[in-house]
């Protein structure tokens, strides 16, 4: 297929049906008016709006989710206290809900098979500092309403779905990726979806600074986008080094061999045999951000200690259903070593080569010896079995080592690379 054609189907892939549209239009003036009700009733000084995605046209097919925020006038009173007086009415009126975390909690609203979060925030003006991350909310969606036209609206569904396809989709710290508003800005500042790849391609991480006015904060990221209502900001700091290399790599191969599967997840094609282990813990009753980032610090502690131990790790992950379990995936070239390795100490001419030979002169090894001009020994290995290996580092607890039994995205071949 031309690049034309490709795009041609794309679009079609991003655009709602008019039922679709109708509905979320539907749903989100719904909660709104539930919402604009208890403010009324209880009399705070505050406006509803409903912001995001949903409120700019730039929203997926099949999305679910809806942002409705609260903005406070009246700093003296806490979100805290919104989130808990606005359940009880919700209770009332029988709406099912869940309280949410983030800087703050929150609620979502559970009608219609949607999801809308309703977020308390505080009303700031341009240029004033945020008390809250939520209160750039609504410069957030001013400043963009004054720019997107409906074509780039169009060129920012498409986007998503290609972020959405090559796996960095989502800020949240499971992905590590582009945020729906850090979309919107990059066809906001490069004017359609093509321009965005096209600058994208040439990116060079902690070389590319984007920004749509001069300003003189720097950052320290491996992309720059300076959030345009906040200056102090980095809009791309939840972006990873990977997501970001991910991002090039992806549109350098699709602008050069344009495909339909950068617009359709899928699964790759398994590739075997690999030798992995996962080590599989209960999921805690945690929130996800929490889980992953505690388990992502977790595995690459053990990814160290693994190659600590003398195994060649190829590739390693964190994965989840967010519900039952948490599991550390390793890769490895070999889940078994031999019984003993050389082991490299300095020079012969370095001082440190008396401490190295009083250190193993009376161990059970075969040397020390000098071959060119260091000094070696042939000692036993501590684990050679990588299952021993990860329990000294683990210690007890409830988890479980699981040998060759994994079939997931690690051990799969690219499925939309062509």
């Amino acid at each position: 297929m031309s690049l034309e054609e490709v795009l041609e189907e794309a679009y079609k892939l991003v655009t709602p049906t008019p039922e679709e549209e109708k509905k979320v239009a539907e749903v989100a003036s719904n909660v709104k008016g539930l919402v604009a009700r208890w403010v009324e009733e209880r009399g705070v000084r505050a406006e509803v709006q409903v912001l995001g995605s949903s409120a700019r046209g730039t929203w997926l097919p099949g999305q679910r989710d809806i942002d409705i925020f609260i903005v406070l006038e009246d700093r003296s009173i806490k979100p805290e206290e919104v989130v808990e007086s606005l359940s009880k009415f919700l209770d009332v009126v029988g709406v099912s809900w869940g309280l949410r975390f983030a800087q703050h909690p929150y609620l979502t609203v559970f009608i219609d098979g949607y999801e809308v979060d309703v977020v308390p925030c505080y009303k700031i003006s341009p240029g004033e500092r945020p008390i809250t991350a939520a209160d750039r909310s609504p410069l957030h969606h001013q400043f963009l309403m004054q720019r997107m036209t409906q074509q780039q609206r169009q060129d920012v569904r498409l986007l998503k779905l290609f972020l959405k396809a090559i796996g960095v989709y989502g800020a949240e710290i499971k992905v590590e990726g582009f945020s729906g508003y850090l979309a919107e800005l990059l066809v906001v500042y490069y004017g359609s979806f093509l321009d965005v790849l096209k600058a994208a391609s040439k990116w060079r991480p902690y070389r590319t600074f984007i920004s749509f006015q001069e300003v003189k904060t720097k950052f320290r990221a491996p992309l720059v986008v300076v959030d345009p209502v906040d200056s102090s900001r980095n809009a791309a700091a939840a972006v990873s080094l990977t997501s970001m290399s991910t991002f090039i790599l992806a549109a350098r191969r699709f602008l050069k061999r344009p495909s339909m599967s950068y617009f359709r997840p899928t699964v790759g094609k398994l590739v075997q045999p690999l030798h992995v282990v996962e080590v599989v813990f209960p999921y805690p009753a945690e929130p996800p951000d929490i889980v992953w980032g505690k388990y992502k610090r977790l595995g690459r502690a053990l990814f160290n200690w693994i190659r600590e131990c003398g195994f060649r790790v190829y590739r390693w992950g964190v994965e989840s259903d967010e519900k039952s379990y948490v599991s550390l995936v390793y890769v490895l070239e070999t889940a078994v070593l031999p019984p003993y390795v050389l082991h490299k100490g300095p020079p012969v001419y370095d001082d440190a080569v008396d401490k190295f030979v009083e250190k193993y002169v009376g161990e059970d090894v075969v040397g020390p010896f000098v071959q060119g001009s260091r000094v070696y020994v042939i000692k036993r290995r501590k684990y050679t079995q990588i299952a021993d290996c990860i329990k000294a580092k683990l210690g007890g607890g409830e988890y479980v080592v699981k040998l060759g039994e994994y079939s997931g995205e690690l051990v799969r071949k690219n499925p939309w690379i062509t």
